[in-house]
């Protein structure tokens, strides 16, 4: 009788130990969002993809050659770029092909998060637009209303690394999704 009592409380001992814990730990994917990522009017930062960035531009599919992140030293405006055509030296103007920028007016893109949840809500100092036409052109800056989940993982003097997403509500439901390592540029 006491052997069997004694192999019970063993027994017992070792499904309590292995289950301690077992309730504080996450699946693998609530940590990380691997998943492919759809147009959304509402954004959460847990919402962006871990996957190379990738999009769609007014109903084409978007393919990146060059992104790059803008300091400018007399506005103090940061923009990061997103664009199909590379110029022919890093940091030098992108001429042709479709782009998308995310612009911080007069003011730092810093590591950390910046969140635009629903189109409309309004964050001061922030834009995002489109180029379509790859005329380089600021047409219709902030007249197509756009929500945004930023991640800026880690900057140095040479690149910014993060993840981003934008969406665009457009009738074709313009986005871009997705990590991305940029170039850092001084002007």
């Amino acid at each position: 009788m006491k052997r069997l009592t004694l192999l019970a409380c063993i027994i017992l001992s070792v499904f309590m130990l292995n289950s301690c814990g077992k309730e504080n730990e996450k699946p693998l994917s609530e940590e990380k969002n691997n998943s492919e990522f759809n147009w959304k009017s509402e954004l959460k930062i847990t919402e962006i993809p871990d996957l190379p960035i990738k999009g769609l531009l007014n109903g084409k599919p978007f393919t990146f050659a060059y992104v790059n992140f803008e300091q400018w030293r007399g506005s103090g405006d940061n923009v990061i770029n997103f664009s199909e055509a590379a110029p022919s030296n890093n940091c030098g103007y992108v001429e042709g092909g479709r782009s998308i920028h995310f612009l911080h007016k007069a003011g730092a893109i810093d590591t950390g998060e910046v969140l635009k949840a629903s189109f409309d809500q309004n964050i001061d100092g922030f834009i995002a637009y489109y180029d379509t036409t790859g005329a380089g052109s600021e047409a219709g800056v902030g007249s197509i209303p756009w929500n945004c989940a930023l991640v800026i993982s880690s900057m140095n003097e040479k690149t910014i690394k993060g993840k981003i997403v934008i969406c665009f509500k457009d009738e074709k439901k313009s986005y871009i999704a997705g990590s991305f390592e940029a170039i850092r540029c001084y002007n």
